[in-house]
């Protein structure tokens, strides 16, 4: 387990390097040029003395590989630059985004981690039942909605017309639970359908026959030996959501307009803002490496019987 856990460590350094490399090289390569937008943005009239300008305070007049040892030697300090569309350091906005999109996409997890064993172990304690067929339903309906029609629904119905939630965020917990449960809706219906065939897969296992002919009680059967083993394919998949839910938060971010990574790179795409852009898909990156490294470990832990390193089973 502790060889493992350092060796995927030691495999997050290239990792990320390399996600550094080609972020920088993809982005140098979209449509429109950051000089036009800073121009646009200054007010500054699109002529030679002007361009070359604007290269200069943007950096952009040096080589590509010097602009990229020179970003790079100020991401080791955790200084991402400064801003092409507000002059403001990157790396304070980087962060307040990352804390309120961390919120939501926890609060999002919160949801996920109380409905789906509720749904899951419903739908699968009696197949082909009232509660299995609305659970069906439900997540045929989860996954076939739009996010943002989602949003625009519950928006129209819980603040526009009852007025229950606000529609907007306005800096409280109550402003948190329509953006978080629109985001967990459609993990939650993903969750409930793969519990649900874990449990009936492994009801038909050698295992459970032999603990029913033990003379178990069918209750003790499902709880410890049926339902332990369901779940181990959930664990490892909701540690690797978490990233997913990071990630994913753009455009619930912009339907709620909740201030996060979202929101953020969304204006910094629009204004061509490199460094913004670079941040973020680094972050993202460091999110989704750091959430498999914990459902690997996690996933350890529920099964001992998964081999670590070098035949090990720890």
């Amino acid at each position: 387990m502790r060889r493992y856990f350092i060796k995927q460590l030691i495999m997050i350094i290239p990792t990320l390097l390399l996600v550094t490399i080609i972020s920088f090289s993809l982005i140098r390569m979209m449509p429109a040029d950051a000089v036009d937008t800073y121009l646009i943005t200054h007010h500054m009239a699109k002529n030679p003395q002007n361009i070359e300008l604007a290269e200069e305070r943007l950096g952009l007049d040096e080589p590509v590989v010097s602009q990229y040892i020179h970003w790079m030697g100020g991401v080791l300090k955790l200084d991402f630059g400064v801003s092409y569309s507000n002059g403001q350091e990157v790396t304070p906005q980087l962060w307040q985004a990352f804390v309120k999109t961390l919120q939501l996409a926890l609060a999002s997890m919160i949801w996920i981690v109380i409905v789906t064993p509720l749904l899951g172990i419903g739908a699968a304690a009696r197949p082909r039942g009232l509660v299995d067929k609305l659970t069906r339903i439900y997540c045929l309906c989860g996954t076939a909605i739009p996010t943002f029609v989602l949003g625009f629904i519950l928006i129209r119905l819980f603040s526009v017309k009852w007025g229950v939630f606000p529609a907007v965020s306005d800096g409280t917990l109550k402003c948190l639970i329509l953006p978080s449960f629109t985001l967990s809706l459609s993990h939650i219906a993903y969750f409930v359908q793969m519990l649900r065939n874990e449990v009936l897969q492994n009801r038909e296992e050698v295992y459970i026959l032999y603990a029913r002919a033990r003379g178990i009680p069918e209750r003790l059967v499902f709880w410890t030996h049926l339902l332990k083993n369901s779940i181990q394919p959930l664990v490892n998949t909701v540690g690797i959501s978490i990233g997913g839910l990071i990630a994913g938060t753009v455009i619930v971010e912009n339907v709620f307009s909740w201030p996060g990574l979202g929101r953020l790179i969304t204006k910094a795409i629009l204004a061509r803002d490199y460094p913004i852009i670079q941040g973020y898909i680094l972050i993202i990156a460091a999110t989704y490496i750091i959430a498999t490294l914990i459902s690997d470990i996690m996933s350890a832990i529920v099964d001992p019987r998964i081999r670590l390193g070098k035949g090990d089973v720890s």
